[in-house]
């Protein structure tokens, strides 16, 4: 989330607090806004309970000379509600975890804070810093912070003693969170990985429209994910430079991938094409590259006769939850190229195109057949170098031709392919059309 505006005039972070349903996570927000005099916005509630997410908006101190602007918002904790909280968190830069630091309290709080963890853990390098808030402080029953340590195991966090309804403590977390905040932001910028522009979501109007679109399935299905960019986690693009041109090129703000009838996402948008497959969606990023790893090595086993512009990718959908996408540049192929030929060209030209064509799908089919295996069909057949290249979506390592294919003559591949198009081209022109 950590990003220079547009104009650099300012770095933005986001701090996100979580924690348990009824731990202090609004009431902390209030004391912090009260404290700066600046308003919380809170876009629906039920019964005191966040239903969304609370929003405060703070600027103030500086990152190398450049003023910081906070975005500051809670996170609801009802399970039912787990969606928005992931989608939330998965825009964090530092997370305040605020706990109910009482003995019935505890185990709730344990839970949430395991769930937090795998959460942080499987997230892009640098991960967000995280800063434990131990509220209700002046509660008799209230543990002591060695048995809140031991009970929670918060070896490595910060943990900072609060008590929200006083305003105690709410600063010192703030402060801390800010500071890993800032380290992360520092650390983007050693990778030449802080994005600069507007972002996306820049307030909190925006923010409940993208969450409720990403987080509320409607009657035409689930909401869909974001499509990847150039921000792609490090071990997340294939090929790495090349890859992360590609997406600078391919990028299409705005657009929405829609959802096929096998459970795919895919998006024609100019010369691009996106495409992810339906168990292509994976909790932990590292299960994600792990499934990456079987498409790079089919992609650098086929290499030779694929079309270049393409990249293997992965980008987080938004709702806490990563997809695995193919983006391939589209290519003329040979089925437009003489579809074209025969609806234009003199009868001559035309007769030497479909020759011709007919030859390029026979050199493709013997180029395509040794492992990994390509379909092999006209209008995924495109030209380099006077050669054919394969320029459609990858098929997923282990996939085989059926046998009916291979078992087709070379004069039946061609009447199978070309006839189609002859037939066409002939009745437009019988026809006037």
């Amino acid at each position: 989330m950590a990003r220079m505006t547009a104009e650099q005039d300012a770095l933005v972070v986001r701090l996100v607090y979580d924690g348990p349903p009824r731990s202090g996570k609004t009431t902390s927000l209030g004391a912090l806004a009260q404290g700066m005099a600046r308003p919380v916005f809170s876009p629906a509630e039920a019964e005191g309970r966040t239903l969304y997410f609370d929003w405060l908006e703070y600027t103030g101190g500086s990152f190398d000379g450049i003023p910081i602007r906070c975005q500051i918002l809670s996170v609801p904790g009802q399970p039912e509600l787990a969606p928005r909280r992931r989608a939330l968190l998965a825009e964090a830069d530092a997370i305040v975890f605020v706990i109910d630091g009482t003995p019935e309290r505890l185990p709730e709080a344990a839970e949430h804070l395991r769930d937090l963890r795998s959460f942080v853990a499987s997230r892009p390098s640098p991960p967000p810093g995280v800063v434990v808030q131990a509220n209700h402080r002046d509660r008799p029953d209230a543990l002591p912070l060695a048995a809140l340590r031991e009970g929670l195991g918060l070896d490595g966090l910060a943990l900072v003693e609060s008590v929200a309804t006083e305003s105690q403590g709410i600063r010192e977390a703030f402060v801390l969170a800010v500071r890993l905040a800032l380290d992360r932001a520092r650390e983007l910028l050693a990778r030449s990985a802080l994005p600069a522009g507007p972002g996306e979501v820049d307030d909190p109007d925006a923010l409940l429209a993208w969450l409720q679109a990403a987080t509320s399935a409607g009657p035409e299905g689930p909401p869909p994910p974001r499509l990847p960019d150039s921000d792609a986690p490090g071990g997340g693009i294939w090929p790495a430079v090349d890859g992360r041109m590609i997406l600078r090129s391919a990028a299409a703000p705005g657009a929405v991938p829609r959802q096929g009838s096998d459970g795919s996402w895919r998006l024609r948008t100019g010369a691009w094409q996106f495409h992810s497959a339906a168990r292509h969606e994976f909790e932990r990023l590292e299960d994600a590259r792990q499934e990456m790893l079987g498409w790079v090595q089919k992609h650098a086993e086929a290499s030779g006769r694929l079309s270049s512009r393409r990249c293997i990718t992965l980008a987080e959908t938004g709702l806490g939850t990563w997809r695995l996408w193919q983006v391939v540049r589209a290519e003329e192929s040979l089925r437009q190229r003489l579809g074209a030929a025969l609806r234009e060209s003199a009868p001559a030209e035309a007769a030497a195109l479909l020759r011709a064509c007919a030859g390029r799908l026979l050199e493709a089919r013997g180029a395509f057949r040794p492992a990994p295996p390509l379909p092999c069909r006209l209008e995924l057949i495109g030209e380099r170098r006077e050669r054919p290249v394969y320029i459609g979506l990858l098929p997923p390592p282990g996939w085989e031709p059926r046998a009916e294919e291979l078992a087709l003559t070379d004069a039946e591949l061609v009447r199978r392919e070309i006839q189609p198009l002859a037939g066409e081209a002939l009745t437009a022109a019988l026809t006037g059309a």
